[in-house]
This record gives C-alpha cells, sequence and structure tokens, in this order.
C-alpha cells in the first residue's frame, strides 16, 4: 500500500517559491535608487472627459507591505509617510520622496481637503497603487483620472457657501456635514446641516446660526 501523499507540501512550496521570488523582485527594484536619492512623481489630473482639474491635492502614500502567513495575504503595516502637492490651472502635479529601501509599497492618493470633527483630511476623488511605476524609475510619469466629477464639483459647492462667521465656526469644529440641506423661500435662504454621528442638525437663516437639534446619533453610514 503507497503511503498517502500530502497535497498541502507542494502548494506549500509553490507559495514560498512566490514569497521568495516577490521578495527578489523587490530587492531587485530597489538598488535602483541611492539611499536618500530624490524620486519624483508627476502627471496631471483629469476628469473621465479629460478636462484638467486645478486645486486638487495628490499625495504620494509610502508603506512598508509584507506577506502575512496568518492571513495568507500581503498586508500593510501601520508606518506610513505622506508626501504632497496640489495640481496647478493645468492639472499638472510633482510630488518627490527621499527613496528610503526600508519602504517597499507606493499609492497616489487625489482628493481635495476638507474639515473633519478630529481635524483636516483629503477626501479621496481616486487612488491607485503606483509600486511598480515607482520602481521603473524617476520620474515616474502617472496621469489620474476623477471618475466622479459631480462628487468634487459637490463638495467645492459646498465650501464655496460657507460665507459666514457661524457658518465657518461649525465648519471648524465639525467639520463637513454628512448632509446638506437648502431651502430657498422668499424672503431668506435656510441651510441645515446634518451631523448623524454627532447626533446633531444645525439651522442657519442666510448663514446664521438659528438652531441646534440633537437627535439619537446614527453610526456606521
Amino acid at each position: 500500500m503507497h503511503p498517502r501523499r500530502n497535497s498541502f507540501q507542494p502548494a506549500l512550496l509553490w507559495l514560498l517559491g512566490l514569497l521568495v521570488a516577490g521578495s527578489l523582485t523587490t530587492a531587485a527594484a530597489a538598488v535602483r535608487y541611492d539611499q536618500g536619492q530624490r524620486i519624483q512623481v508627476t502627471g496631471v489630473v483629469t476628469d473621465s472627459q479629460g478636462q484638467p482639474i486645478n486645486n486638487i491635492r495628490v499625495v504620494l502614500e509610502v508603506s512598508r507591505t509584507y506577506f502575512s502567513m496568518r492571513e495568507l495575504r500581503r498586508t500593510a503595516d501601520k508606518d506610513i509617510r505622506r508626501v504632497s502637492a496640489t495640481t496647478d490651472a493645468r492639472g499638472n502635479y510633482t510630488v518627490e520622496w527621499p527613496w528610503d529601501s526600508y519602504f517597499n509599497h507606493f499609492e497616489l492618493v487625489a482628493g481635495i481637503p476638507v474639515r473633519t470633527k478630529t481635524g483636516e483630511t483629503v477626501q479621496e476623488l481616486a487612488r491607485q497603487d503606483v509600486t511598480r511605476r515607482v520602481d521603473a524609475g524617476t520620474p515616474a510619469v502617472i496621469g489620474v483620472t476623477v471618475e466622479n466629477r459631480q462628487l468634487l464639483d459637490n463638495v467645492r459647492q459646498f465650501l464655496a457657501s460657507i460665507q459666514t462667521d457661524d457658518q465657518r465656526k461649525i465648519y471648524q469644529e465639525m467639520g463637513k456635514p454628512d448632509r446638506i440641506r437648502n431651502v430657498q423661500y422668499p424672503s431668506h435662504l435656510e441651510s441645515s446641516w446634518w451631523y448623524f454621528e454627532s447626533g446633531r442638525v444645525y439651522r442657519f437663516r442666510d448663514g446664521r446660526l438659528e438652531q441646534i437639534t440633537p437627535f439619537d446619533p446614527v453610526h456606521g453610514l
């Protein structure tokens, strides 16, 4: 009677082979740059119609990834570095990063800065993995496409609508609302800013705060 073959062993060897190959590939790419050498990522941010978008924050997120044997997948650690730039009138951007061989994963994020209750953040409009492009050489020329132009326009419209001290104060304290409702009456404009997790709605009359209404907080939206 022949001994039973362990089907798991070839799969494990294949997996280890992939890990070794991946490590060698990363190491080979890393020797392209000297430690501390400044590398560039540059390009143009456009919408889905090819029109350039100005005043967009472009962030290069740099991290280190590794393969988790427990989860059997590649994951990133918490050590993330960010460098950013803002697009000009023609949608052009350029970010620079001082090469550090510790980091091996690069993602490019395009978005618009907004306030939250805990500080400023970038509301993402596009994200892409650019690791191979960065490893291939500098400058890495990478175009970014914002598919949801309506989301960008809505955020910009809201930011432009903040005109009074009351509105600026609430925006600084609470950040961008989860929902905005505007009703134009013959004599005035009524605006309601809803913050679901905080359980509050702020009501403005022509930009002047008139009422704060509490409600049961809504989580997980």
